[in-house]
């Protein structure tokens, strides 16, 4: 399995820290990290939570008294994190046209709830990640979320808004992108992916999250915002809409706590049973 990614050079506190290397530290991480830590961004900058969450696996699993948050070639904690990641582990995105391609496009062909769903919607969700510099990890577990798990191009919302499909496309959202509901539903689901990619072009490059990916398909007007900050406050119809999400009951949503049942499709996908 080492053999099937590489590092060009040290990541970390006092490392090179080649963006490419740095995305894919990142992906690493995400692929063993659970709540409470919160998923990394894959940008490629080496920050603050980087190096953080790089001390927190050294320290946790590696088995270092005193972490320096540094990833070396072949050293002690890259060789913990392959192991670790296994199969998960993402591909250094390839030189040239691929560069801004996600490191976590998987050589070995798998991906969160790859086990679900056919072949044929595998390969195309890995093909949309790539264009349009999308983590597949995330977005299937959006799309999990969004269909009960069943990755239908035809469920419904239940609550009765019209929303159809594999990213519950709204009845404006179809129109806008050339197609209705009605044709929606009729679709395979390989083919509705068509209409995803669609959906996610004109914000190829601002998706760096999970919760980036799943805004775009709740709230675009939200991506990148503070994940405490209120989206939607009791009296709105947004809030009435989302009212589930609101766990403490105090009359607001955060992206924070949006993100938590997506966040739990997202580890469910990455399990035996699930991960393919």
């Amino acid at each position: 399995m080492k053999d099937l990614i590489k590092l060009s050079g040290s990541v970390g506190v006092r490392g090179r820290n080649f963006s490419d290397d740095v995305r894919l530290i990142q992906a690493l991480l995400n692929r063993v990290v659970r709540i409470p830590w919160a998923l990394l961004a894959v940008d490629g900058v080496m920050g603050p939570q980087t190096i953080a969450h790089i001390k927190n696996f050294q320290r946790s699993v590696v088995g270092f008294s005193i972490p320096d948050g540094r990833i070396d070639i072949n050293g002690k904690t890259w060789r913990h994190l392959v192991r670790l990641a296994g199969e998960s582990q993402p591909a250094q995105p390839r030189n040239g046209s691929d560069t801004n391609a996600p490191p976590n496009f998987p050589a070995n062909g798998k991906i969160a709830w790859g086990a679900k769903v056919s072949t044929p919607f595998k390969v195309r969700v890995m093909e949309i990640c790539r264009n349009l510099s999308i983590a597949p990890d995330f977005l299937m577990a959006c799309m999990a979320f969004e269909t009960g798990e069943t990755f239908s191009p035809s469920i419904k919302n239940a609550a009765g808004s019209g929303a159809t499909g594999l990213i519950q496309f709204m009845p404006r959202t179809a129109r806008d992108l050339g197609t209705t509901t009605e044709e929606l539903e009729k679709m395979t689901a390989v083919k509705q992916l068509d209409y995803v990619e669609r959906y996610f072009l004109p914000r190829k490059g601002r998706l760096k999250t999970l919760e980036d990916v799943y805004l775009a398909i709740l709230y675009p007007a939200a991506i990148g915002m503070d994940p405490e900050e209120a989206l939607f406050q009791r009296g709105a119809k947004t809030y009435e809409q989302n009212s589930g999400f609101d766990k403490n009951k105090d009359g607001k949503i955060t992206p924070a706590e949006i993100s938590i049942k997506v966040r739990q499709k997202y580890e469910k996908g990455l399990k035996e049973g699930y991960f393919g």
